[in-house]
């Protein structure tokens, strides 16, 4: 389990940023339903929280940062996997923070080539996609704007691979474990699972401030993440700051000022310059359906999605008996950034 932090890049680190909470999806072993799994979780999650024109979406924001890690050595019951996943979850922030502050005390006059070594407390690579091609100097500028929330720290959501044993299985009725990690340094309130009480199938850690760990449904999970997300924003403002991050159309390498200005471009906009939280950008009254890149992504991961599910019938057609998988796919990979958000 090491391995996650150790391993991070700074867009792993980035991407732990300006989200609300962590999945863990932790197994004992592969299924043939983990694809169909990560497909439909991100779907559901994305149409629970995106509003199309009024979510703040720039540096990576999104309800929650997925994780696969490695295989468990061994069928933990949930009391031990809620504390493995809790230390887990640590140190992937601590080292997240780690990383990023190093990068924030680098000179803008910083190269590439300065990066073999990379320089103290630093990431071994810087990342891919984006981060494999954007000036770094640019790179060092962003890290302003991503900020690893308390809320993230503070609690987490871990998911059983196992649990997902239906292919047609409504995800929002899936059970899962929300856990308090016990870090609530920079919230506005200490989180309590009073308000969710009546939905909780069960304890699974209880002491006398209240359930550290609970399993509830992950419609319910979600409903509870959201709930907080909203108190904290409404005590400290929105993390980033919706102008601030936005000057100069800056938007963490997610489309940059080329891509926005092109795009408003085609949605009608003239010569004033673009200025504001980017909620405020589209006017939905003249705009009143989703269009763009943004919709043609979320049709992508829709359709990935029935494609993912048509393989698995196919394969239960072929194969009925359950498909071992063989071991040295069962625990050799260490799956850190298999799935992004």
């Amino acid at each position: 389990m090491a391995s996650l932090a150790a391993e991070m890049t700074l867009e792993d680190a980035d991407d732990c940023c300006n989200k609300a909470t962590g999945i863990y999806v932790h197994s004992a072993k592969r299924t043939g339903y983990l694809c169909l799994l990560l497909q439909t979780l991100h779907n559901y999650l994305y149409g629970r929280w995106f509003r199309p024109y009024k979510s703040e979406i720039e540096y990576v924001q999104f309800i929650a940062k997925t994780f696969l890690p490695e295989l468990l050595l061994e069928d933990l019951r949930p009391g031990p996997l809620a504390n493995l996943a809790v230390s887990v979850h640590a140190a992937i922030c601590n080292r997240a923070q780690e990383i990023r502050d190093a990068v924030k005390d680098l000179s803008p006059h910083h190269s590439r080539s300065d990066w073999d070594p990379p320089p103290a407390n630093c990431p071994k690579r810087l990342g891919r996609d984006a981060y494999s091609r954007m000036e770094l100097d640019r790179i060092i500028r962003h890290q302003e704007f991503f900020v690893l929330r308390p809320l993230f720290r503070a609690i987490i959501i871990i998911i059983r691979l196992e649990e997902y044993n239906d292919k047609n299985m409504d995800i929002a009725q899936l059970p899962v474990l929300l856990v308090r990690t016990g870090t609530e340094d920079g919230l506005s309130a200490p989180i309590s699972f009073e308000s969710i009480a009546h939905q909780i199938h069960s304890a699974i850690h209880d002491t006398p401030k209240g359930e550290t760990a609970v399993r509830v449904a992950l419609e319910v999970a979600v409903d509870f993440i959201m709930m907080l997300e909203k108190r904290e924003t409404d005590a400290f403002g929105h993390q980033p700051d919706p102008i601030a991050s936005t000057q100069d159309l800056e938007d963490g390498g997610l489309a940059g000022r080329y891509g926005i200005l092109q795009r408003a471009e085609t949605l009608g906009w003239g010569d004033e310059p673009l200025a504001g939280p980017s909620s405020g950008w589209v006017d939905t009254k003249i705009h009143t359906g989703w269009c763009g890149g943004g919709v043609d992504s979320d049709n992508w991961k829709r359709r990935a999605q029935r494609l993912e599910h048509e393989n698995v019938v196919r394969n239960e057609e072929m194969y009925p008996e359950p498909y071992e998988w063989p071991t040295i796919v069962q625990g050799s990979r260490k799956h850190w950034q298999i799935w992004r958000d």
